[in-house]
């Protein structure tokens, strides 16, 4: 079993100006002291248009093998504008097709790992009905996957429905070990939950690992060193787990290039932290 510091540190796609080529960013990412990038999918229209480009494979594939960095993973956020539990039919039709074209994306291009954001809708809309909607589209969008060779995961988000390891392994579970957990250490934080027993919790079902620093109820923004994440604990509690995936940096630049110089800031905080595990 490898230590954390011997596994892939990655950066994940909007700390990089989304108006970088594909080499550009994976350039950007090595020189910054990573070993991947994560795509990242929203519902913008350039991100999301990527899914229907068929040109998108083969400029992927060609800044990997020219750049030498790996995708392992993508971040399929546009299921926040559509949610896979919402009771309007063309919004959960949308969701659906979303995770499929993902899914058709990542297999050609060697991403193994497509976590989704688990929201089954939002505010005053959130009941039993779209809370089981929800798990029944999750349901199909795994044996949709699972053919393809591709794991679906469920990341822990800033609201209570899949906020924690606990709730997604209750689902995980329903679906017989097909679905696994993506861990942000740092939703989690914010969220007050104790990360060592959520981890815990997830042990031998975590698909991949998001690192980010944040404070009480501040869920993103806030750069390495100045939030309230105790990353000696997290670590030991992956460790502790056994985990063996990618860990991905997780910071949000804007597509302002100035921000750049916070990459190699980032990566040289999380491997001195990685260094004594």
């Amino acid at each position: 079993m490898k230590n954390l510091r011997e596994l892939p540190l990655g950066i994940y796609e909007k700390a990089v100006d989304n108006r970088l080529s594909w080499q550009e960013k994976l350039t950007l990412a090595k020189q910054s002291g990573f070993d991947c990038l994560e795509m990242s999918v929203d519902a913008t229209p350039q991100r999301m248009n990527r899914l229907y480009e068929p040109q998108t494979v083969h400029q992927v594939c060609g800044a990997i093998e020219t750049t030498g960095v790996p995708i392992h993973t993508m971040a399929l956020t546009a299921l926040r504008q559509y949610p896979l539990g919402s009771e309007d039919d063309t919004v959960r039709e949308k969701a659906l097709e979303l995770v499929r074209k993902a899914v058709d994306l990542s297999a050609p291009c060697g991403i193994g790992v497509i976590h989704l954001a688990g929201y089954d809708e939002h505010g005053e809309k959130c009941n039993a009905r779209t809370a089981q909607r929800f798990r029944d589209g999750i349901r199909a969008c795994v044996d949709y996957a699972v053919p393809r060779g591709i794991t679906l995961a469920i990341e822990t988000m800033d609201t209570p429905f899949m906020g924690s390891c606990r709730n997604i392994m209750a689902l995980c579970h329903e679906l017989d070990g097909a679905l696994q957990c993506y861990v942000d250490v740092g939703n989690l934080t914010a969220s007050g939950l104790d990360v060592q027993a959520e981890l815990s919790a997830a042990a031998g079902s975590i698909a991949g690992v998001h690192l980010k620093d944040t404070r009480p109820g501040v869920y993103r923004d806030i750069l390495f060193g100045d939030g309230t994440v105790d990353f000696d604990a997290c670590l030991q509690a992956l460790k502790n787990v056994g985990y063996q995936g990618t860990m991905i940096a997780e910071m949000w630049s804007y597509d302002d290039p100035a921000f750049h110089s916070n990459l190699k800031k980032a990566s040289a905080f999380l491997r001195e932290k990685l260094a004594k595990y």
